[in-house]
Order: C-alpha cells, then structure tokens, then sequence
C-alpha cells in the first residue's frame, strides 16, 4: 500500500479518530487480559499458599501428638525406673528370707517331682502286662504250653510267631489276656526246639511288649521286653 495514501486516509474526517478509538479498545483488551491472566495466577497462589498452610497444619498437630506421647512414654519410663528401684531395695532387704524361701520352694519342687515320678511309675505298673511262657503235663505224658500274664494290666493284640522260618504263626486260643489269665499255645516241638517262639503284645496304654522262649530238651529259658512300635528293644523287664 502507498503510504502517502494511507496518511491521505488518517487525515481524512473522522478516520483519526476512530482508529485512535480502536486502537484504544485493543490496548484496553489486552490489558484486561493481563489483569484477568495476573488474577487468575494470583488466585492458584492463594489456594496454593492455602493447602500449604493446611499441610503445615496438620504436620504441627502431628508433632503436638508425638510430643505428647513421647512425653506418656517418658513419664510410664520412669515409673519403671522406679518401681524396679523399689524392687531391687525390697529384694536386697529380703535376702536372707528370699534365699530361704528359694530353698524351701526347691525342696518342694523336688518332692513334688518324686511324687509325680512314684505315681507315673505305679500308673504304669498298674498297666503292664508281663506274658509269661510255661509248660505242664496234661495228665497223659503230653506237654502243652500255655502264656499267662504275671503282670497287672490286660494284654491286648497277643500274637505268637516262631522266631525263624519266616515268622511263622503259632495257634493261640484267646489275643486278650487279663492279670493271671492264660491262653493256650500250640507249637510244633520240633520247630520251638529249632527256633523258638516269640510272643508279642500290647498294654492298654500304648505300649509294646516281647516274650522270648526258647527249648533245650526240657529246659525253657526266657525273657520279656517293653519294643517300640517297631519293635526295638528298650529296657528290659524282670519276668516274675
């Protein structure tokens, strides 16, 4: 555009003046748009400043509650601190009365751990069964051999095998035996004398039992066991 036709067109009239106007108008709006944009900016501080100062807040309250159980914490520590104290005093003015009555309380432990011993030892003597093997004339010249329990509490599961040959089974008239009952058994004589015979049972408690016999001609040597579940030995029992 020629210029000197474009300053022809601002002198002309009122053209001046209505671009001073609009380029009034134009500077007003953008000033209105920095005062709204500088508004706009100074409200999120203000709601930034205000979070901030409710965080501030509830951090403060926070180490208000920390201060005030530290402080319980102190006070409970020191209570303590002192009961301990009296304790210990209260302990070194009752030395010799403490020291008494430690060995008084031991002696009575003791007894009482013997008494508790002796009552588990008769419990278990009241429980066990001991089988035992023997032989009598039947009044014919035969021998026959019968197991009778010597002991005071009832066999159960009673079961004769001989000691080899595979373990094999030997007849039993009855598998319960109670104290000073018997049962009749019926082994070959020639494989009792080969390999003798084995009798094991239990007793109402739990516990397992063995009675081992062997033959020698006319001589019948045994002895009785308490075994594990698997039939280990553990010590050993006196045949009566």
């Amino acid at each position: 555009m020629d210029i000197s036709y474009f300053w022809r067109w601002l002198t002309y009239g009122q053209n001046a003046t209505a671009l001073g106007i609009l380029l009034a108008t134009l500077v007003n709006l953008l000033a209105v748009g920095v005062l709204l944009r500088t508004l706009f900016a100074v409200n999120r501080q203000a709601k930034a400043a205000d979070r901030q100062a409710q965080a501030a807040e509830a951090q403060a309250s926070a180490a208000r509650k920390q201060t005030e159980v530290s402080e319980q914490q102190r006070i409970a520590a020191e209570r303590a601190a002192n009961a301990a104290e009296e304790q210990v005093r209260a302990a070194v003015s009752a030395t010799t009365v403490s020291e008494a009555q430690r060995r008084a309380a031991e002696d009575a432990a003791k007894a009482e751990r013997e008494h508790s011993e002796l009552i588990r030892q008769q419990t278990l003597a009241s429980l066990r069964p001991i089988l035992v093997i023997y032989k009598r004339d039947d009044g014919h010249g035969n021998m026959e051999y019968f197991v009778e329990n010597h002991g005071e509490g009832i066999a159960l599961s009673v079961r004769a095998t001989y000691r080899g040959g595979g373990h094999q089974e030997i007849f039993l008239s009855h598998d319960i035996l109670g104290p000073n009952h018997n049962s009749r058994v019926v082994p070959l004589e020639n494989f009792f004398q080969e390999h003798g015979m084995q009798v094991r049972y239990e007793s109402q408690d739990g516990r397992f039992f063995i009675t081992i016999a062997s033959a020698k001609g006319l001589e019948l040597r045994q002895s009785t066991f308490e075994v594990d579940a698997k039939g280990g030995a553990l010590p050993r029992l006196e045949v009566r």
